[in-house]
């Protein structure tokens, strides 16, 4: 009996941490799944996802364009874009 119960506890607990590794792999983000231009994943551009990530296009603003469809960051104030703050646009691409 007590080999039995032994044995359930063992089987339990590797199900429980076997689980647990797989939520985390899921967990993880790859490049590919932020909707990001490759120009600023290669690094070197200074804004870079400031504090954020680039949000997903919707269908509805997508709805004019032809081909591809992204968000990309915009600045807010036109006149310094290097030190203003930024906000994403979805704009059409050939």
């Amino acid at each position: 009996m007590k080999k039995r119960v032994l044995l359930l506890a063992l089987l339990c607990a590797a199900i429980l941490v076997q689980g647990r590794s797989r939520v985390q792999k899921e967990h993880r983000k790859n490049w590919k799944d932020y909707n990001i231009p490759s120009e600023l994943r290669e690094g070197g551009s200074r804004r870079f996802l400031i504090g954020s990530v680039a949000p997903t296009c919707t269908y509805n603003e997508c709805r004019g364009c032809r081909y591809k469809c992204r968000a990309e960051q915009v600045p807010v104030e036109g006149n310094d874009p290097m030190n203003s703050a930024y906000h994403y646009k979805c704009v059409c691409h050939r």
